[in-house]
């Protein structure tokens, strides 16, 4: 399927027999350091400026980003040498790299030598492989069977906030004597919700717990038989 939304200079600029711009690939491969290292690569013969960074020249390349409209998900390979040895290096490090996030960009040229965004394709690696030449990164849209479904939980008597966040709102000074350095979540446990409102009374306050606790006692408890 073809990129969408291509401005109509650039598709007149490729259209013509002779022009001093070109097409340009980028790559952003992130790679799981502490802090995270993103490798900015370029399969021109130059160094590439775009977004504020540079794209350094390096064997690289990509097959065709599978795009149908039957729902698939985009998938593609991207190929990195591997005659200096530099690339698999960072996949025995790193565990093959799976999971980390990959950019590819399609840039051009202007007349004015910056470079305009054309498309942009954002994967994460879910394989790759490596031979003595080259280094194969299967990369795709993220793995569905890794995703939390719902993503926030519901418990009957777990609380799902943050303590002293926003939404637990406890907000007693620390010098106080009757602050609570930490909460076992739960909503009459020994260091629970209501013990939290306890430590409001004591102060001399109007309590907010525990009506801000996160959990969900309404939910019915199954019972034998398969009733509630």
């Amino acid at each position: 399927m073809p990129l969408p939304n291509i401005p109509t200079t650039l598709l007149q600029e490729k259209n013509q027999l002779a022009t001093t711009g070109q097409f340009i690939w980028l790559y952003d491969i992130q790679v799981p350091t502490t802090p995270p290292t993103t490798y900015r690569l370029t399969r021109q013969l130059e160094s590439v400026e775009f977004e504020g960074y540079t794209y350094v020249p390096f064997p690289i390349s990509h097959g065709e980003i599978i795009r149908d409209q039957d729902g698939d998900l985009p998938s593609v390979t991207v190929t990195v040498s591997n005659m200096s040895r530099e690339v698999i290096s960072t996949l025995e490090s790193y565990a093959g790299l799976i999971g980390q996030p990959v950019r590819i960009i399609l840039s051009h040229s202007l007349l004015s030598g910056e470079n305009q965004m054309i498309g942009d394709e954002r994967f994460e690696v879910l394989s790759s492989t490596a031979t003595a030449d080259a280094v194969a990164l299967s990369l795709g849209s993220s793995n569905l069977f890794d995703s939390m479904i719902p993503k926030a939980r519901m418990a009957r008597f777990h609380c799902r906030h943050q303590y002293r966040g926003q939404e637990c709102g406890y907000a007693l000074p620390p010098a106080s004597a009757n602050f609570l350095i930490g909460c076992d979540k739960t909503l009459d446990g020994l260091n629970g919700c209501n013990i939290h409102g306890a430590s409001y009374t004591a102060e001399g306050l109007t309590p907010i717990h525990p009506d801000r606790f996160g959990g969900f006692p309404g939910i019915p408890t199954p019972q034998t038989g398969g009733g509630i």
